[in-house]
């Protein structure tokens, strides 16, 4: 009678287990687009309108909290300040924000190769 039991709680366990960790992860999420959205808004308003300054959110994970990542290219930098402040004061507790300017990458140069000619 035991043993039947112990059998059933280790079913029941195995199949809700996944479940549950599912809905965690979808409500984790959510969050994080809630937070992005409301970043989004916020960034829109500070700047008076679109503009190339980029929002990532990360969600927080157990032992990390979450991330909150404006970035702009190189020659749209002089954005992130009015961007940063404005978005600063939506980001909740347990979310870092993250400035990150995108630095242009530099190209290397391209040796000029003499090709065979085909026959």
């Amino acid at each position: 009678m035991m043993a039947g039991f112990i059998a059933a709680v280790l079913v029941v366990g195995l199949a809700s287990a996944p479940l549950l960790w599912r809905v965690y992860q979808d409500r984790r999420q959510e969050r994080a687009d809630i937070v992005r959205a409301e970043a989004n808004t916020a960034l829109f308003r500070a700047l008076g309108g679109e503009s190339l300054v980029a929002v990532e959110v990360q969600a927080p994970l157990l032992w990390a909290p979450g991330r909150v990542v404006l970035s702009a290219p190189s020659d749209w930098q002089s954005l992130l300040t009015p961007a940063w402040s404005g978005v600063a004061e939506h980001v909740p507790a347990g979310y870092e924000l993250v400035v990150k300017p995108v630095a242009p990458v530099p190209m290397a140069p391209v040796e000029h190769v003499e090709l065979p000619r085909a026959a």
